[in-house]
Formats: structure tokens, sequence, C-alpha cells
């Protein structure tokens, strides 16, 4: 596996969750990071597509964020990750479709999580 440079994201071994953004909601950032971590080789651009443990990571965090500030919540984790890795941005947006999960809001480093329903 490449070496740990998010999320990455969406992102993505940031399991060092004291330097993420504290946010409220039942979300934890390292919780993120761990669904996450499987998509790094492909988030980064090393691998052509998502691994099925990449897209079983994607939609356990879909689940997981139920609410509106659950996916805020997740959306500032994921913003905090693309400070720390070298993520591509039209793979972090292409990542839900790939893996089969429908999100009604771009994904992007600049984002407004609390605009995200």
């Amino acid at each position: 596996m490449k070496k740990i440079s998010t999320f990455a994201v969406l992102l993505l071994a940031m399991l060092a969750a004291q330097e993420l953004v504290a946010v409220q909601a039942d979300i934890e950032c390292s919780a993120v990071v761990q669904d996450l971590m499987p998509c790094l080789d492909y988030l980064e651009g090393d691998e052509g597509s998502p691994s099925g443990a990449c897209c079983g990571g994607v939609n356990t965090l879909y689940e997981a964020a139920g609410t509106t500030e659950e996916r805020q919540a997740t959306c500032e984790c994921l913003k905090a990750a693309y400070r720390q890795y070298n993520v591509i941005v039209s793979r972090a947006q292409a990542l839900s479709n790939e893996c089969g999960v429908g999100i009604s809001f771009p994904i992007t480093p600049n984002i407004d999580c609390s605009r995200i329903p």
C-alpha cells in the first residue's frame, strides 16, 4: 500500500483525530477516516477505481450520517482530511457515484458544511 501522506475524505489515515475539528452529532472524525481509509489509493490516483472495501466504507459512512447534523459533522471531518492528504478533487467528487451512493451536495474542499441538508 502506498505511504500514508484522507477520507483524503474524503479521505484519510488521520487516526490522530485530535487534529481534526470538533463536531457535534454522533459522528467522530476518527470513524469517518477509518471508513474511508480503503479509498486512499483511489483518491490519490494510485488505483483506477475504488475497491470493494472502499465502497463498503463509503456505504457505512453514508448509512451512519442519517441526520442533517450527522451529515454536516461528516462534511467537517472530510474538509479537515482534504488538508491532510493529496486527494484528487475530481476523484472525491466521483467516489459516491462510483460506489452507488447518491448524495445531494457537491464534494469540494471549500464546501460550506452548514448548508448541507
